[in-house]
């Protein structure tokens, strides 16, 4: 039984971190709105090296003007509140090296995509339709589930949005 327990805690480091190098390695750009991505499709890019096993460099890039770099290592899953809702399947995520507090993602990959919460766009299209319709701001029947098959994520200006990677 210890045997058991020592292989469960031995593997599980390779089931949640990013274990697949070129995965993250590469060159990305922000999707379409419709995919989940900013106003303009490339409006951002990052480029991401590995600097060593589980350590990246990520440089960040808004219409071509470099926003900053960022060191990221592997971390659980669990660090990147998008996922909580995801479709099954593989999913990594890298996380700021250091900073405060509990780590979050910076860029995720989710192999199935991801659901989220959105305003129905009878409502998005049609805001008088709200009060016509004898309901309140944050009333939980004014959002519907969205499905994003966008595989990568990422945190970049206060926005999370979908990318994709355009190079290895």
């Amino acid at each position: 039984m210890r045997t058991l327990i020592w292989i469960y805690f031995a593997m599980l480091p390779m089931a949640c971190w990013a274990s697949d190098e070129s995965l993250f390695v590469g060159v990305f750009e922000s999707e379409t709105r419709e995919n989940f991505g900013s106003d303009t499709q490339g409006e951002y890019r990052i480029e991401i090296v590995a600097v060593s096993k589980d350590k990246y460099t990520a440089t960040i890039f808004h219409r071509g003007k470099e926003l900053g770099r960022q060191e990221l290592v592997s971390c659980p899953v669990e660090s990147e509140d998008y996922f909580r809702n995801r479709a099954a399947g593989r999913a990594e995520v890298l996380c700021p090296s250091g900073g405060y507090g509990p780590p979050h993602g910076f860029i995720s990959y989710a192999e199935n995509g991801i659901n989220v919460a959105a305003v129905k766009q009878r409502y998005a299209k049609n805001p008088e339709l709200v009060q016509q319709d004898g309901l309140k701001p944050g009333d939980p029947s004014l959002f519907e589930s969205r499905h994003f098959k966008t595989k990568y994520y990422a945190h970049v200006q206060w926005f999370f949005y979908g990318f994709r990677k355009v190079s290895p």
